[in-house]
């Protein structure tokens, strides 16, 4: 799109309990990087995507700061996801051309194609809000004390990113949600009378949470790698 103007906010200030080490689980290695220079990677190429700022904790900064290039803008996190979203949002919003789109995505998604940042962008610029969505296909159950029961799936989805905002609307709501705990960013505008857009997810777009997502992550990279050698 001539003209655009769309810069991405990569959130990696997570500790990464669930996986099991003592570090941030980003700095592991997948294939020869580690999983944040892969998640960075279709970003730093992608010709509509004019600058990326990275949230990253404070234990972090400096080891990070080597690793990537000087066109990203290193923010420091917070405590919570949407605290080190929110302070990426600040230095986004202190821009002298506002971007026409931010696109939020997780650090720990390292196969976001260019094609599904090309879909959640066109679908921001049209709705204002999007978000990229697998449908449910595994049956579903609500298991409580006294029973359980089968869920309908029909209508239900899986929620990926990156998601992608006006940025005057996702900081207005991420200012008014400091006391609030949202899981993804599209929640923070729920309560508004802004609609958020859906588009086709990515199978291979995991999020790399516990060992075994690690292990699935290597053998996708692992066939990449097969494939472009072929």
């Amino acid at each position: 799109m001539t003209g655009e103007h769309a810069v991405a906010v990569i959130v990696a200030a997570g500790k990464g309990s669930r996986m099991g080490e003592n570090r941030n689980k980003l700095l592991l290695p997948l294939g020869t990087s580690t999983i944040l220079e892969t998640s960075l990677e279709p970003f730093l190429k992608h010709s509509r995507i004019r600058k990326i700022y990275l949230a990253a904790s404070l234990q972090d900064l400096q080891l990070i700061k080597k690793m990537i290039p000087e066109e990203v803008f290193l923010v420091e996190g917070g405590k919570r996801r949407q605290d080190s979203v929110h302070n990426a949002l600040v230095e986004v919003m202190k821009e002298k051309n506002i971007p026409d789109a931010v696109l939020i995505h997780d650090g720990a998604r390292p196969f976001c194609s260019a094609n599904l940042i090309d879909r959640v962008l066109d679908a921001t610029h049209k709705h204002d809000a999007a978000i990229p969505v697998l449908p449910i296909n595994d049956t579903v159950r609500r298991i409580t004390v006294e029973k359980t029961n089968v869920v309908d799936r029909s209508g239900l989805y899986s929620v990926q990113t990156p998601q992608g905002f006006r940025p005057e609307l996702i900081y207005a709501a991420s200012s008014k949600a400091k006391n609030t705990d949202v899981t993804d960013d599209a929640s923070l505008i729920e309560k508004t009378a802004q609609r958020v857009a859906s588009v086709e997810g990515e199978v291979h777009n995991i999020k790399i949470t516990t060992p075994a997502d690690l292990k699935q992550a290597r053998w996708i990279i692992n066939s990449m790698n097969h494939v472009r050698i072929k």
